[in-house]
């Protein structure tokens, strides 16, 4: 006997005819896990990769190419991208349509992303009260100033990609060959210089790295490398797609001109020039290494036009549909050299079905390709393979030629599922009963599929995950002969554990308390997103990223954390016809002894005023939602004194006095309060004849309400108060 193997079939001869069968996969591979049910994925033909470039606002035109290519349905079977080729690459690998992102893209604010300041609607009301009167603020690292290295420390681009990714239909847990494409993100190691392929992690930290542009945005630090903008080393990452073992590479290039003269003011501006005329070269040589090169026609456009993103995203589109045709023979061509000889096989004189009753066949016989009294070629017997193989209900399924080439009999051989008695759903808390009768009345008397069963298993989990259980999944679908009965286990996302990284200074209490999600609590999105929101808004991070890791079947989460440096100095002027000229200082420590209580020493030269003041305050009393102020000062004023209309000397008003206040915060919204004052007061003159000369002793309890919902000061749009 002679045996070859063939693209997609295994061909074995020998006297009286030779078998075809599919090329499948060596190990029972599904997602989710399949036990005692036999499932051999088809081997793909043909790894087609999809490589998209950095461009900034250009790079929206990839969003066009991904809708043509959608609606040609032609297949993909790997992602790379660059920058903003990452963003739109991933959130498409997850699962995310064309369209849906066209509209993610739409409702993103172009405009603040580059703001790292919490909206004050995040804040406590303790938080707002606190004054904003400084001129100039910068953090010490022991007596040295700290120079920001960038306009932005990102997080705002991480929190809007995170909070979307976390409610993708497809999950990385770690792995981005999880996703429903298979996706990597290109990035640069500022420290290395070297070229970085980030396959595995937080997806949405991935593509905050990869698109990390510098200056703009601060590096994102990951396993102690600082990523930036992937464009730096590869702005067209051809290459990587080649080394994951492409086939065909379909690269979209929305890559920069060089700017104009009168285009290059800003820093950014002159780095991203730089950047441009260092990838030029480069980048000529990964058009010539891809199959297919999309240009879209972006003349006139900047990287930073986000407000055309309606037509950058047309342009792209318009540029796939007329090369539609090209790609189409580009891949044609490399399937039929995959597959190698469509041998002819003669003519059919008889088609046998074995294993197969007339009322299934019915199911397939208009689609057939192996029909008696036809010429038949390898390419059609395989089709018509696959077709039954595809359908989901056999386990097996493989052909017999015999004959010679003038009366070739064909046969077909199936191993079909069994059929189901019973459904049993594993599960506590966050399927509905309705989901679960639903699951067992589609099932249930009915031959076993195993393609409509992964394919609604897979919706099952996807509703879950738009529910915001993001961590749910079918844990495995277990097969039991004896009793014919289908067994889904379903792990609903439990928190195993939480851990903090990156707190040197911060008690771990601090940024616990700010998080809703607790140990033992199913993971819930909508929770996990605010709880970051949270814990940024205390302003003692300049980062905060929320990780998931997966230890033997456990699900960690990690809050990993950017501390900022502690240590401020404050600078503020003011001038006046009345008062003139005002100045002061203050120091603060941000975070005393790790527990965001905050203590500050306040002094203030005038004119005509002096003030000093010690102040302690927490925003948050331990793990309560209890504020507390304490403050001793020191104050004098100088204020005019007229009398029958006549300027005489002027007075002096000297405060010394401490206050002490206590309060309960009502969430975000509102805080009751109590406060003591005991006051101090000497009014003097150097005029013998002031009348109001004297002193007084204050002594004051207020008891006082205030509900603050304002979004910003000192012009609110919306909001109470």
């Amino acid at each position: 006997m002679v045996v070859s193997i063939w693209s997609n079939l295994v061909y074995a001869a020998d006297s009286t005819g030779f078998w075809i069968r599919l090329d499948k996969k060596t190990e029972n591979v599904a997602d989710p896990p399949l036990e005692n049910i036999q499932y051999y994925p088809l081997d793909n033909e043909v790894k087609v990769a999809l490589v998209l470039s950095g461009g900034g606002a250009r790079g929206l035109s990839h969003i066009g190419v991904l809708k043509a290519l959608e609606e040609h349905s032609l297949p993909l079977d790997l992602i790379v991208g660059t920058s903003i080729g990452s963003i739109v690459g991933g959130f498409y690998a997850a699962g995310f349509s064309a369209d849906e992102i066209a509209v993610i893209a739409k409702k993103i604010d172009w405009n603040t992303i580059f703001t790292d300041e919490s909206s004050r609607t995040h804040l406590f009301v303790s938080q707002k009260s606190i004054p904003r009167r400084h001129l100039l603020q910068f953090r010490l690292d022991g007596v040295i100033p700290i120079i920001p290295s960038s306009i932005s420390h990102g997080q705002k681009v991480f929190q809007a990609l995170y909070n979307r990714l976390v409610k993708a239909s497809f999950q990385a847990a770690n792995d981005f060959d999880n996703l429903k494409i298979p996706f990597r993100a290109v990035a640069t190691d500022l420290l290395s210089g070297k070229k970085v392929v980030l396959d595995k992690g937080d997806l949405a930290e991935a593509i905050n790295a990869s698109s990390a542009f510098p200056l703009l945005f601060a590096p994102v630090e990951i396993d102690s490398m600082w990523l930036v903008d992937g464009g730096i080393t590869d702005n067209l990452p051809v290459s990587v797609a080649l080394e994951q073992g492409a086939d065909i590479v379909i690269a979209a290039d929305a890559t920069s001109n060089l700017r104009k003269k009168g285009e290059i003011d800003a820093p950014w501006e002159i780095a991203d020039q730089v950047t441009t005329i260092m990838m030029k070269e480069p980048i000529e040589k990964s058009r010539a290494k891809a199959d297919v090169v999309i240009q879209p026609n972006l003349q006139g456009i900047k990287g930073g036009s986000f407000a055309n993103g309606d037509s950058i995203i047309q342009r792209g589109y318009t540029k796939t549909v007329d090369n539609i045709d090209s790609l189409k023979s580009v891949l044609t061509r490399a399937y039929r050299k995959d597959r190698g000889e469509n041998r002819y096989i003669g003519i059919v004189e008889k088609v046998d079905f074995k294993g197969l009753s007339g009322n299934d066949l019915e199911k397939f016989s208009n689609q057939l390709k192996t029909v008696a009294g036809q010429a038949v070629y390898k390419e059609e017997i395989l089709a018509d393979l696959k077709l039954f193989y595809s359908s989901g209900i056999f386990k097996d399924v493989k052909s017999s030629v015999r004959g010679d080439s003038s009366h070739r009999e064909v046969c077909f051989y199936f191993e079909m599922h069994p059929f189901i008695d019973s459904v049993i759903v594993n599960h506590t808390h966050i399927l509905s009963d309705s989901m679960v009768s639903d699951f067992k009345n589609r099932f249930s008397g009915k031959r076993l599929n195993v393609r409509e069963l992964l394919e609604y298993t897979n919706k099952l989990k996807n509703i879950l995950i738009k529910q915001g259980y993001s961590l749910a999944q079918i844990n495995n679908i277990r097969f039991d002969p004896e009793e014919n009965c289908l067994i889904i286990s379903l792990d609903e996302g439990y928190i195993s554990n939480i851990k903090i990284a990156g707190n040197e200074k911060t008690l771990d209490f601090v940024i616990l308390r700010e998080f809703p999600l607790k140990e033992g609590n199913i993971f819930e999105a909508d929770l996990a997103t605010k709880g970051i929101q949270d814990i940024y808004s205390t302003d003692l991070f300049d980062r905060v990223l929320l990780n998931l890791e997966k230890e033997e079947e456990k699900n960690i989460l990690i809050i990993k954390v950017k501390e900022k440096k502690y240590f401020l100095t404050r600078l503020g002027a003011h001038y006046s016809l009345e008062r003139e000229t005002e100045a002061f200082v203050e120091l603060l420590e941000d975070n005393f002894f790790g527990t965001d209580t905050k203590v500050s020493l306040f002094g203030l030269v005038g004119d005509f005023s002096k003030r000093a003041e010690a102040l302690f305050y927490t925003v948050r009393l331990f793990k309560t939602y209890l504020t507390t102020r304490v403050s001793l000062y020191y104050q004098e004023r100088e204020d005019r004194f007229y009398q029958n209309l006549e300027r005489e000397d002027d007075y002096r008003t000297t405060r010394r006095g401490a206050r002490f206040s206590i309060g309960q915060q009502i969430g975000r919204l509102g805080l009751i309060s109590a406060e003591l004052r005991i006051e101090n007061v000497d009014i003097s003159s150097a005029n013998l004849t002031f009348p109001f000369q004297d002193s007084y002793r204050l002594r004051t309890f207020t008891i006082r309400s205030v509900v603050d919902k304002r979004d910003n000061l000192p012009f609110p749009k919306r909001g109470i108060f």
